[in-house]
C-alpha cells in the first residue's frame, strides 16, 4: 500500500516542481519592456513579442531571437508564396514584373532565414546578423517599386522589414 501512495506522489511532486521552476526560466516582462523601449519601434516590438507564446517561454534573449527568426522565416515564406501566386495570376506586364522580381528577392530571403536559423542554433550571432541583414535588403528591394501591385505587398514587406530590424536589434544585445 505504501508503494502505491509513493508511486502516485512522485509524479505529482515532479509536476508541481516543474510548474514552479519552469516559469522562472522565462524572461521577465520587465526585461521585455526594457528591451522594447530601446528598440526603433517600441510599439511594434511589444506587440510582436506578445504575439506568440513561444516568446514568453524563451529562457534568454538568444531564445527570443531564435523565435523571431522562425516567425520572420514563416512571414518571408508566406510572402514568397503570395508573390509567386500573384505572378501566375497577373495578366498585365508591369505587375507581373514586380511579382517576379519580388519572388527572386523572397527566394533569397527564405534562404537567408534558413542560414540565420543555423547560425542561431550554433550561437554564431554575427553570422545570424549578417543573414538577417540580407533578408532586410531583399524585402527592401521588393518594396522599392510596388506601384501597380496588390496593395497588401508593401505591408507584407514592411512586416518582414520590421521583424528583421527587431532581430538585428536583439542581436546587438547578445
Amino acid at each position: 500500500m505504501v508503494s502505491s501512495s509513493a508511486s502516485f506522489l512522485v509524479p505529482f511532486l515532479l509536476v508541481l516542481l516543474s510548474s514552479i521552476i519552469a516559469p522562472s526560466l522565462a524572461i521577465p516582462a520587465s526585461d521585455i519592456n526594457n528591451l522594447c523601449s530601446g528598440s526603433r519601434d517600441a510599439t511594434f516590438c511589444l506587440s510582436f513579442l506578445k504575439s506568440d507564446p513561444r516568446f514568453a517561454s524563451a529562457a534568454d534573449l538568444a531564445g527570443v531571437a531564435q523565435v523571431a527568426v522562425e516567425i520572420g522565416s514563416a512571414k518571408a515564406t508566406d510572402t514568397l508564396n503570395f508573390v509567386k501566386e500573384m505572378a501566375k495570376k497577373s495578366t498585365e506586364r508591369r505587375p507581373r514584373e514586380i511579382y517576379l522580381t519580388c519572388s527572386e528577392n523572397y527566394d533569397n530571403a527564405v534562404s537567408s532565414f534558413a542560414d540565420a536559423k543555423a547560425y542561431m542554433s550554433s550561437k554564431d550571432f554575427a553570422g545570424a546578423g549578417y543573414a538577417v541583414s540580407a533578408v532586410l535588403d531583399d524585402a527592401d528591394t521588393c518594396n522599392e517599386e510596388t506601384e501597380g501591385a496588390d496593395p497588401s505587398l508593401p505591408q507584407r514587406n514592411q512586416n518582414v522589414e520590421s521583424i528583421c530590424s527587431l532581430i538585428l536589434y536583439i542581436n546587438t544585445k547578445l
